[in-house]
């Protein structure tokens, strides 16, 4: 009686762990039949065809200023980093020689204006002698012709002298724009020749940027294409603009290719600092653009799952550029085909799936 009441609770705890069994693998058969997705309806759009570069801003333009004359420098009114108007002083050459000079023809000047007045007042004597028959034809003409070489000689001695002064004025190195002085290259003491650069300014209100590329992608710009730029440190300010110029030579330290853009600059940028470039090479009107998280890479290659009734059809699909979070579609699927989104991974061919968000 004993063993067959064993029997019967051994019985009885089998069956309640078998339909136990069978209850949990019912469960699990039933949750990976149906794999939650979502979904994206597959639609063309115009996307730009771009290269991005990060490369420096210059200043269009940074003149050299070289002495005009040679001597002593007595004095430096700029040091590097200072910001100058353009007729500011920024040294001094020693003028003493030069002042010496403008003076002497001042002297010769007037000393010539005296002999003039002197000589124009002997002319208008002779010539009232002439015509009362006092003197000779020729001594009028003599007195004409000195009073002519005076003149000729005081034209000289004022060229003399404009050319003292204007080089006593070249003893003051003069700002020809205004900027900052980038690069100073003399000091108080220096002697200098004619032509020996003292000074470089930066004037940042015309900029230019320069933008490396591979040589590879050389032949894909050309002057007038689109660009976007803007720096880390004003990312807020975006500017639009195009290649002026491209440096035909490629550079052989790096092996680029220089993009250049003319701007004005915005208001806070400056000579030195890094720049992103957007170059918009070409645009494709009718691009098939599907969410990157929609491709997956499987032994076939990379594939999409279009779904049909619940069920996930895997395509192979060929891939072309990034745009932001989507990818392009050359070639797998078409417009107003549906596929898996998130989830996607988890498919495999004629999976079926349960849809939990549509996105259009």
């Amino acid at each position: 009686m004993l063993n067959k009441k064993k029997i019967l609770i051994s019985t009885m705890l089998f069956s309640l762990i078998f339909f136990t069994a069978m209850s949990v693998y019912g469960e699990n058969q039933t949750t990976t039949r149906s794999i939650p997705i979502t979904t994206f309806t597959v639609k063309s759009q115009s996307i730009l065809i771009t290269e991005e570069s990060v490369g420096r801003v210059e200043a269009r333009f940074a003149p050299l200023v070289s002495a005009e004359e040679t001597g002593l420098i007595v004095d430096i009114s700029a040091e590097t980093g200072r910001y100058i108007e353009a007729g500011d002083v920024l040294a001094q050459i020693d003028n003493q020689a030069y002042l010496n000079a403008e003076n002497t023809r001042k002297a010769e000047v007037q000393r010539l204006k005296t002999l003039i007045a002197n000589q124009e007042k002997t002319v208008a004597r002779y010539r009232n002698l002439l015509d009362k028959k006092s003197i000779p034809q020729d001594r009028m003409d003599g007195a004409d012709v000195q009073l002519a070489a005076l003149k000729d000689r005081l034209d000289a001695a004022k060229a003399g002298l404009a050319d003292s002064t204007r080089r006593k004025e070249n003893t003051q190195c003069i700002a020809p724009v205004s900027g900052w002085i980038e690069k100073r290259f003399v000091t108080t003491g220096d002697f200098v020749n004619m032509g020996k650069p003292m000074f470089q300014i930066t004037n940042d209100e015309k900029l230019r940027i320069v933008l490396p590329f591979p040589e590879s992608v050389a032949s894909k710009f050309k002057k007038g294409l689109q660009v976007t730029l803007n720096t880390p440190i004003t990312p807020e300010i975006s500017i639009k603009s195009s290649i002026a110029k491209i440096r035909p030579s490629v550079n052989t330290g790096n092996r680029a290719v220089e993009v250049i853009i003319d701007i004005d600059n915005p208001g806070t940028w400056r000579p030195g600092a890094s720049v992103n470039g957007t170059v918009v090479i070409a645009t494709k009107p009718d691009a098939i653009m599907v969410p990157d998280k929609s491709v997956i890479r499987r032994p076939a290659g990379e594939v999409v799952y279009v779904i049909d009734q619940d069920i996930a059809k895997e395509r192979v699909v060929t891939t072309g550029i990034r745009v932001g979070d989507f990818l392009e579609i050359i070639d797998g699927v078409s417009k107003e085909e549906i596929i898996a989104v998130f989830g996607a991974g988890y498919l495999t061919n004629n999976a079926m799936v349960q849809i939990q968000e549509k996105s259009e």
